[in-house]
């Protein structure tokens, strides 16, 4: 990293004593100035909304001096300490996001990060592993000491696979538990025995690296909970051909394990048990879906029973991991769930009180605060209206001073771009589908415009109207179409039974809840659906090939990135990564006939242009799915270059690690389209 460069970075990280949004003094003063005009009347390249934001996923440390953060530097996302003000030290750069401590194989990527205490982190680096020939997702822990900027491997040694945090310590020696598999072994693993099974706990300096046992392996157990003092207390196993499910439950240290729960759960609403112990461990949370949305309940630990709600959202579920303690964990800090937007609800007072005061200067629901200090003083909060990439802000509660830190995007800054808004239409058989519409700015008031469906991955994901990380409803408004992200069944955040009415639907009711779309934002003189095409990625790439081979009659044209075309290869790919279970739970239950329900094994069945993009190093969804359906395209004479197009990106992941790439994506997209489907 240059001199200048780090001395470029840092000035643009610190703008609220030039031109910032907001005017600097008390909070309760603060008057915001209009968003940027710039953009009004010009056209936004692609590669802008194809950037990495300039600081993503920000964690402030216990002292209120220092963020960990991600960081765009030349492209590439980095991971970095910098000091909270300026005046107080250099910026720390730790890692690319996208490479591990020892080795680059396959799709390895920064999982995430968080601070022990002011000096001490903890950082997580995932990929998908290849061991013994059989696919799994790969944890790997590793301490950081930023003060002696000494990186240390964290239960390494010996540990296999989906290492796992249990607690951190919150004062005295930095510590933490990991849940490990703690062989050595060579040759072919075998997948159904308790080699790869059976964790121990092991409590690990974050200094030295050393670490004593904490909790044996047993053979019964499959995966450990900790409560907030560090005492582990529950322990699970799950049987990968069953799916049943035990649960063992102990009342402290010198207590012994007491089995709670034997059976098989239903699979979209899971097993109550404790979620969220405080301080003292007599008090604990869970968050279930008892009433078929997840919500927050207090526990009984002497009943092993759900007690009272505590925090729920009508019509939608919180977070499955959305409810937090504070920073000494004596009490519940707030809920995190997903409607139109991202929320937090806070029970902790102070920043209840400080959410509200920020609305009063931001507007309702344009404020998120994303990390504090341990005491609540240094509140780092970003800002966006719908439409709008966001500005970080600093508002240290003490002083009352109030400023703008960067915007996530240097170049857009804070331009409000193509409107967003939250719409529900009616699917076929009557049911309501909540979508995210995005209209092209420089079309306002024209009638009959080009669409793009575009739906999310997953497909247990959701959209929302925050933001798009990826810029591509964004990109695609700015090229002149209208964009609409339907949350079709499936998607996650309306309940269980939304999320169960996924199973045997695959390109059949899930793909008609995409097509249904057109006739109802046609009906309204929106769109022309004449001129519609679709766009998606992972589950989004199987939908549009699907449409392509099913649909052709509504689309003009399909973009399939990262898809699944071949169900039945891919059930064969997933099964020793999930078990005979997961795999039937999950892509099994796609459809009662994977045959049918797999576009690429139809492929003389497309009638529409396609574009199929595919990464090299992609282990989620594998090369061959497209590589397959390529070969079977041109075997039923299908010409490339006119009835499919091909762009497989080498050094690309099913996650989009690389900038290059994304740009290369909509570069490729925006070509595509104004062939097919021009503006």
């Amino acid at each position: 990293m240059t001199r200048t460069f780090r001395a470029k970075l840092m000035a643009g990280f610190y703008l609220a004593g030039s031109a910032a949004a907001l005017v600097v003094g008390p909070a309760s003063q603060a008057q915001v100035t209009p968003p940027t005009t710039e953009w009004a009347d010009k056209t936004i390249p692609i590669d802008t909304f194809a950037r990495f934001p300039l600081i993503s996923q920000p964690r402030m440390s216990p002292d209120g001096k220092w963020l960990a953060t991600r960081i765009r530097a030349n492209g590439e996302q980095l991971l970095a300490i910098v000091p909270v003000h300026p005046e107080d030290g250099k910026i720390q750069f730790i890692a690319r996001s996208n490479e591990a401590a020892s080795d680059k194989q396959d799709d390895r990527q920064l999982y995430g990060y968080h601070w022990v205490d002011s000096d001490h982190l903890v950082i997580v680096y995932t990929a998908r592993d290849n061991i013994g020939g059989g696919w799994f997702d790969n944890y790997r822990y590793i301490g950081y000491n930023r003060a002696t900027k000494v990186t240390t491997g964290l239960g390494t040694d010996l540990g296999v696979g989906q290492t796992r945090e249990l607690w951190s310590s919150r004062s005295g020696r930095p510590h933490i538990l990991l849940e490990r598999r703690p062989y050595d072994f060579s040759g072919e693993m075998d997948f159904s025995t308790e080699l790869i099974n059976n964790p121990e706990v092991i409590d690990v300096d974050l200094d030295t690296g050393k670490y004593s046992v904490a909790m044996k392996q047993n053979p019964s157990v499959q995966s450990w909970t900790a409560d907030a003092d560090g005492v582990v207390r529950i322990g699970t196993s799950s049987d990968r051909e069953t799916g049943r499910v035990k649960l063992y439950y102990r009342g402290g240290a010198d207590q012994p394990l007491k089995l709670i729960f034997d059976g098989v759960p239903d699979r979209y609403a899971g097993v109550a048990v404790p979620d969220i112990f405080l301080a003292g461990g007599k008090k604990a949370y869970v968050i279930s879906r008892q009433d078929g949305f997840r919500a927050l309940y207090d526990y009984d630990l002497a009943t092993m029973k759900l007690g009272k709600k505590v925090f729920g959202v009508p019509g939608y579920d919180i977070d499955e991991d959305g409810a937090a303690t504070t920073f000494d964990r004596a009490g519940l800090l707030g809920v995190r769930y997903t409607s139109d937007r991202e929320h937090w609800a806070y029970f902790d007072p102070r920043l209840k009180e400080i959410q509200a005061v920020l609305e009063k200067s931001f507007g309702q629901g344009n404020v998120m605060i994303a990390t504090t200090d341990a005491k609540r003083e240094m509140i780092l909060f970003r800002v966006a209206r719908l439409g709008q990439a966001e500005s970080w802000y600093l508002f240290d509660t003490v002083s009352g001073s109030i400023g703008r830190m960067t915007y996530a995007n240097d170049t857009l800054k804070d331009a409000v771009l193509n409107p967003v808004s939250v719409v529900r239409y009616p699917a076929s058989d009557g049911k309501q589908i909540e979508a995210i519409l995005t209209m092209p700015r420089h079309r306002t008031g024209e009638k009959k415009l080009p669409l793009i469906v575009l739906p999310h991955g997953g497909p247990w994901a959701r959209d929302e109207a925050d933001w798009d990380v990826y810029g591509w409803a964004q990109s695609l408004a700015e090229m002149g179409y209208v964009v609409i992200q339907p949350n079709y069944r499936g998607s996650t955040g309306y309940g269980s039974d939304w999320e169960k009415a996924s199973e045997h639907s695959w390109g059949y009711r899930m793909q008609d809840d995409l097509n249904d779309a057109i006739p109802w934002l046609a009906q309204q003189g929106i769109v022309d659906p004449k001129r519609v095409c679709i766009f998606g990625w992972s589950y989004g790439g199987y939908a549009a090939s699907r449409a392509a081979e099913r649909d052709g009659d509504k689309y003009r044209c399909a973009i399939a990135g990262a898809g699944v075309h071949d169900l039945p290869a891919m059930v064969r790919y997933d099964k020793n990564y999930l078990g005979r279970y997961g795999a039937k739970a999950f892509l099994g239950s796609a459809s009662n006939d994977l045959i049918e329900a797999s576009p690429g094994l139809h492929p003389e069945k497309y009638t529409i242009p396609i574009l199929i993009v595919q990464g090299g190093k992609d282990t989620r969804v594998p090369p061959s799915q497209a590589r397959d359906l390529v070969a079977r395209l041109k075997k039923v004479g299908k010409v490339e270059g006119k009835d499919f197009f091909y762009v497989e990106q080498p050094l690309n992941t099913h996650h989009l690690l690389r900038e290059a790439d994304r740009v290369q994506l909509m570069q490729e997209v925006a070509k595509f389209l104004s062939r097919f489907n021009p503006a």
